[in-house]
C-alpha cells in the first residue's frame, strides 16, 4: 500500500478517536436520564430500518413493483426478530425465503 492512503486512514482513525472520546470518558461513570438510555436501545433498530426500507420496498432503479419476494422475507424477519430478540437467525430466515421465493416465481 502506498504511503499516502496509509497516512490518511491512520489520520481518519485519530481524529475519529480525539473528536469520541472525551464524551465517552466524561460519560463513562455517569449515569443517563432513562429517557436518554431508552433513545439509545431503540437507535440500531431505527437504523437499520432506515436503511434497509429503500432497499426492500424500490430494489434497484424501479418503482414500487406489484411482486418483491423481499417484502415477505422482510416480514418474516421483523417477525421474528421481535419474537426471539436475535437477529442473525432472522436474517437467515429472511435470505432462505428471498432464495426460495426466487427459485420458484423468478
Amino acid at each position: 500500500m502506498r504511503p499516502g492512503p496509509l497516512g490518511l486512514f491512520v489520520a481518519m482513525g485519530v481524529a475519529t478517536y480525539l473528536t469520541r472520546a472525551p464524551l465517552l470518558l466524561v460519560l463513562a461513570r455517569r449515569r443517563l436520564p432513562a429517557w436518554l438510555e431508552r433513545y439509545f436501545a431503540a437507535l440500531p433498530i431505527a437504523l437499520l430500518t432506515a436503511l434497509a426500507l429503500p432497499l426492500v420496498l424500490l430494489p434497484g432503479d424501479r418503482a414500487l413493483a406489484v411482486w418483491l419476494p423481499q417484502v415477505p422475507a422482510a416480514l418474516l424477519v421483523v417477525g421474528l426478530a421481535r419474537r426471539t430478540g436475535n437477529l442473525l437467525w432472522p436474517i437467515v430466515a429472511g435470505v432462505g425465503l428471498v432464495a426460495g421465493l426466487r427459485a420458484l416465481v423468478g
